[in-house]
């Protein structure tokens, strides 16, 4: 299983290449999501997004914390690198839909809501990223 380094550094070349070819913003966005969205949410330890989230100034130890006590319950419910967290399209969907409920409880208590223009690009940015993110899984050995 590659390290969460390999996992950062392709997703990132990913991103640039989305970038340089002239793709859309959002589907950028959705594959540097892909960082902190990882499949590796499963991972009741915790996983390199963390990290990443932590060196955001100012507030990125806090922001972490609340990262991580978010997907708590969703990291001791699905078994690491299973077939619901670790399917590009299955899993993808899993972690949107886990982090759209409490927007969901929100907008049931009345605060009106709208999906942001370009949602859809966003969403096949992630699942481009979680498709590399097991890819790599399947078929790099080591560090």
């Amino acid at each position: 299983m590659p390290s969460g380094r390999i996992h950062t550094v392709t997703t990132l070349a990913l991103a640039v290449g989305s970038i340089t070819s002239g793709q859309d913003t959002a589907l950028t966005v959705g594959i540097l999501s892909g960082l902190i969205l990882s499949p590796d949410l499963d991972v009741d330890g915790g996983f390199v997004g963390m990290a990443h989230l932590r060196r955001i100034p100012l507030v990125g130890s806090v922001l972490s914390k609340c990262w991580q006590w978010f997907w708590t319950p969703y990291a001791l419910a699905v078994p690491h690198r299973s077939h619901i967290s670790h399917s590009v399209f299955f899993g993808t969907c899993a972690r949107v839909g886990y982090l759209v409920i409490p927007l969901l409880a929100i907008n049931f208590m009345g605060v009106p809501m709208k999906l942001p223009t370009g949602t859809g690009l966003w969403f096949a940015g992630l699942c481009l990223a979680d498709a590399l993110h097991i890819f790599l899984d399947n078929t790099v050995r080591g560090k």
